[in-house]
């Protein structure tokens, strides 16, 4: 996966979620069969990629070089970064997407059969491809799927930890891990002197939340574009809701202006929708009793049809919506905001993505968010019971 994703012109083991974002826009049928044949099923469950081992010296391995000049044969010369996305770049991500797929359910059916076991946990960075966890949900392979929410490279300092206490606390027993709400927070003394020291904005304190929860929610129904930024940071690569851009998921440009204007990023890629636990099976194909499955943001589904036309912000090419369910017991200020919102506008449902600009990482602190809202073009920031504006900034 991550040399064709250096194929399509993307960055190596570093943007494989967009290729999994493009694969949805190709047809999979026109290249899947050659993936097929780069890949060998074994009878244990295992697989091998032959071409991948095709490669000499220390300096073709460091490279891939040789792997990389068969995936051209096959494929056709790689794609310049920065350059147009073709058909042909689409359907192989499509077709990759799915040999991705039809592997990972091959060891998982082998295993299943093997343990009897119904709980599946996942880990690592190919567990952040939500597309394939929601074909894993949608096989009913398994009762119950988790997938570490902070999957990638990061999570390993939780298995190690894990890993010691179990060395040494064999006995010990953990409930099922919560949102990752793990990172810093900053108190309202905090973050009102950092405010009070920036000229380039101006700042009100909202002492009821209900008032800001309101204010903030009749803004989003208008079309702004907010940061949020409440709490505790999330851990892992996801904005669950503490240091998030939201907006409205019903406007039928929002995605572009969010992309365009804000994240400055591909306009193919999609956000995703934070929606009320309570109304998620409403507007989303979600099988009773799984909806903490998708508390973290790792699954895709389906938008239920009679909603799609309602949802053109976060509804994807293939009419799918990586979900986050929103419960008020583990984001309780989320959760209101997502309520008030629906109280406006009766719509349950945000557009939530991550409160950076492209190339940087998520804002951790104060400071961080709102340099990042002056440079992104958001209309407003909300940051713990501050409502901020540019000082140049007519109020609405």
């Amino acid at each position: 996966y991550s040399v064709v994703t250096l194929h399509l012109g993307f960055a190596m083991s570093s943007d494989e979620y967009k290729v999994m974002g493009l694969a949805p826009y190709g047809n999979a049928r026109k290249t899947m069969p050659h993936f097929m044949e780069l890949i060998r099923l074994n009878p244990d469950g295992t697989y091998s990629i032959p071409c991948l081992a095709e490669s000499g010296t220390d300096a073709e391995q460091e490279t891939l070089s040789q792997s990389r000049r068969y995936i051209e044969s096959v494929f056709g010369p790689p794609r310049d970064p920065g350059s147009e996305l073709t058909r042909h770049h689409m359907d192989i991500a499509a077709g990759l997407q799915s040999a991705l797929q039809h592997a990972f359910l091959h060891l998982l059916r082998h295993h299943k059969n093997e343990t009897g076991m119904s709980n599946l946990c996942l880990a690592g960075g190919v567990a952040l491809n939500c597309a394939m966890n929601g074909v894993i949900a949608r096989s009913r392979l398994f009762k119950n799927t988790f997938v570490q929410p902070a999957a990638g490279d990061d999570g390993t300092s939780a298995g190690a930890a894990l890993y010691l206490q179990r060395t040494h606390q064999p006995e010990t027993r953990h409930a099922r891990m919560q949102p990752p709400f793990l990172g810093p927070e900053f108190s309202d003394q905090e973050i009102e002197s950092m405010l009070s020291r920036d000229t380039q904005c101006r700042y009100m304190k909202h002492e009821a939340r209900e008032d800001l929860l309101e204010r903030t929610a009749k803004a989003l129904e208008q079309g702004k574009i907010i940061g949020w930024f409440q709490g505790r940071m999330e851990f892992g690569p996801r904005a669950l809701g503490a240091r998030s851009i939201v907006a409205n998921p019903g406007i039928a440009d929002m995605r572009d202006r969010v992309n365009s204007l804000i994240k400055k990023r591909e306009d193919f890629r999609p956000f995703a929708p934070a929606v009320l636990r309570e109304r998620a099976h409403e507007y989303f194909h979600l099988d009773p009793g799984t909806e903490d499955m998708y508390e973290n943001m790792l699954f895709v589904t389906k938008v239920r049809s009679q909603h799609r036309e309602r949802l053109p912000a976060v509804t994807h090419v293939d009419g799918s919506a990586r979900v986050q369910v929103v419960s008020n017991s583990n984001n309780p200020m989320f959760h209101s905001l997502i309520r008030t919102f629906d109280e406006v506008s009766d719509m349950p449902i945000l557009l939530n993505t991550s409160f950076n600009v492209m190339g940087q990482p998520i804002v951790c602190t104060p400071q961080e968010a709102l340099d990042t809202f002056l440079a992104a073009n958001l209309d407003y920031l909300v940051i713990g019971s501050f409502w901020v504006e540019r000082a140049c900034q007519q109020s609405d």
